[in-house]
């Protein structure tokens, strides 16, 4: 597999901030007080950093090599991050005051 350790990058960038969206989630069900909301709400913004960030990476990449000479683990990668960019923007916009809800 040409892109394992690439791949592996990718889940372990990942893994810190679904971890504290999963212990926060498991808090919130048990009713534990000490505001497991925010774990939740925190492993969103450093997922919308990351994406932000590899986004950004592939839209540079993109740009100086061309659609057509992308690999397909970036391609994929991009839309991945584009999903998981999406409610870490709205989070971010609420974080920041921006929109209210």
């Amino acid at each position: 597999m040409k892109y394992r350790y690439k791949i592996l990058i990718q889940v372990a960038m990942l893994f810190y901030p679904f971890f504290l969206i999963i212990n926060g989630s498991i808090g919130v069900a048990e009713k534990v007080p000490l505001h497991p909301d925010d774990l939740i709400f925190f492993g969103v913004l450093i997922i919308g950093l990351i994406s932000m960030c590899n986004i950004l990476a592939f839209l540079i990449r993109m740009f100086l090599l061309g659609w057509h000479s992308i690999d397909m683990y970036y391609k994929m990668f991009f839309f991945i991050h584009i999903i998981l960019f999406i409610p870490s923007l709205i989070s971010w916009l609420l974080f920041l005051e921006i929109i209210n809800l």
